[in-house]
């Protein structure tokens, strides 16, 4: 279910708020904020009900960041004359920091959980998965601020294109940070971790498949040019 409510936000803003996202993002990222401090209010308050039920899991669960993130990185692999990366290229840039935005509610939830026993913590898949959960902290805060304009206009393009390039390590570290901590449960046959675990997969398999054949299709189409320059 977590994934039709996704799925319904992220087309929501990508499509019926497409123009307001991209002139004033500002008011969107404080709503973003907004419902972190929500969820942070709800977790630490043990609220109960149907719509925590439904609300918890976006936020706790990474669902909506992972979302947002995996538009953002299919847009890069979309074809140049696709319709819809013309539609969604113009607002990848907001898509992406609400993504980061969202992703702090899983960050706080887990951090919370974990850090004050890091000692006993650092043990197999367990281990692994923190350790790689601190990398991609890394990463993530490094796209997030480089993602501002303020910052974009103080870099160089070619110093700014690469740093960005860290999205591509950061969305495939995502996945597998997510299957070391859902395989536990698909193993003991968790249906919503089967689930979860299938529909990442997919997903990652797809945009894995996409970006190799633009590669591929880029090398092709510059070979013409470079006999011909020879």
């Amino acid at each position: 279910m977590r994934f039709a409510i996704s799925i319904g936000i992220v087309a929501f803003l990508a499509f019926a708020c497409a123009k307001p996202l991209k002139r004033f993002p500002v008011p969107f990222y404080c709503v973003a904020l907004g419902l972190v401090a929500l969820y942070w209010f709800g977790v630490s308050t043990n609220v109960t009900g149907v719509w925590w039920t439904w609300f918890m899991p976006l936020m706790q669960r990474c669902a909506l960041a992972f979302l947002l993130f995996t538009i953002v990185m299919f847009v890069g692999v979309l074809g140049d004359s696709s319709p819809l990366r013309a539609r969604l290229m113009p607002i990848r840039r907001q898509l992406s920091i609400l993504g980061c935005i969202f992703a702090l509610g899983h960050l706080a939830f887990y951090g919370v959980s974990y850090v004050p026993r890091l000692g006993s913590a650092f043990a197999g898949n367990l281990g692994f998965s923190l350790a790689l959960a601190a990398v991609l902290v890394a990463l993530m805060t490094v796209l997030l601020v480089t993602s501002f304009q303020v910052v974009k206009r103080r870099m160089n393009a070619a110093r700014w294109k690469g740093v960005q390039r860290l999205a591509y390590p950061f969305y495939l570290l995502t996945y597998v940070h997510l299957v070391l901590l859902l395989a536990p449960s698909a193993f003991a046959g968790r249906d919503t971790a089967i689930v979860s675990l299938v529909v990442y997969t997919v997903v990652v398999a797809t945009y894995v498949v996409l970006r190799v054949r633009r590669a591929l299709l880029r090398q092709q189409a510059a070979r013409p040019s470079a006999a011909l320059a020879g």
